[in-house]
């Protein structure tokens, strides 16, 4: 299982559901470049760019077949992935705000800001089912908090970029879109449409979770792994 994370987040995203699934099966992550602990501070500038890196890693390893996970930039990641097929990928979940419908325009213009010196950098605890828990919200802040805004600026320009030209013809990988049952009315919907436009995709609900389904509901979200797996395997 090969973890892509969003943007302005990083590879620890995933430790909780990675916790849950290493017994069974054998979960990667990695940071993109300006994410994490990569080292620097430029992010890439492009979705193919993206998934240029994640190649350049991955066919070294001989990993065998692949069960793609990716939340928002990562999902893009993913399906770009799954389109230029040079990985053996069995599967693909896509969660978080994917899609031609994701307007990031306002979220660009914040980090011109900041990066501008021009607004203060303010940890964002929207887009979370209702009442969430404390310790989700210190999880999310501690990840969030790695990553320089320069690095996520890029990021989500490159995401911005994809989604005015997305091209997913031929991506024919079976996929699950996953909507948190919480989830803003603009993420559900850009979802949905992404689901629409894939010749063999699924959707599922998260329940009690809201845009940020693996950090909110990271067992519920490992339980659909695996059944994706199973599924996945009775198909091929």
């Amino acid at each position: 299982m090969l973890f892509l994370h969003d943007a302005g987040a990083n590879g620890n995203s995933f430790s909780v559901v990675m916790d849950h699934l290493e017994g069974s099966h054998s979960p990667i992550s990695l940071d993109f470049p300006g994410h994490g602990r990569s080292g620097s501070l430029d992010s890439l500038t492009s979705i193919s760019a993206f998934a240029e890196y994640a190649e350049s890693l991955i066919l070294s390893w001989d990993a065998g077949a692949l069960l793609v996970v990716g939340e928002g930039l990562g999902a893009a990641v993913g399906l770009e992935l799954s389109r230029r097929s040079h990985l053996d990928i069995s599967g693909l979940i896509c969660v978080g705000a994917v899609g031609v419908a994701v307007k990031l325009g306002d979220e660009i213009a914040e980090l011109e800001s900041i990066t501008a010196g021009k607004a203060r950098r303010n940890f964002d605890t929207s887009g979370y089912g209702p009442e969430p828990d404390e310790s989700v919200l210190k999880e999310a802040f501690s990840q969030w908090v790695k990553t320089d805004p320069r690095a996520t600026l890029g990021a989500r320009k490159a995401q911005h970029k994809w989604n005015e030209s997305i091209d997913l013809e031929g991506v024919s990988t079976p996929t699950v879109v996953v909507i948190g049952e919480h989830a803003s009315s603009t993420s559900r919907e850009a979802s949905l449409q992404l689901a629409q436009s894939l010749p063999n995709a699924t959707v599922e609900t998260l329940a009690a979770a809201g845009n940020h389904g693996p950090i909110e509901q990271p067992k519920a979200f490992a339980s659909l792994i695996n059944r994706t797996v199973e599924e996945v395997g009775h198909s091929s």
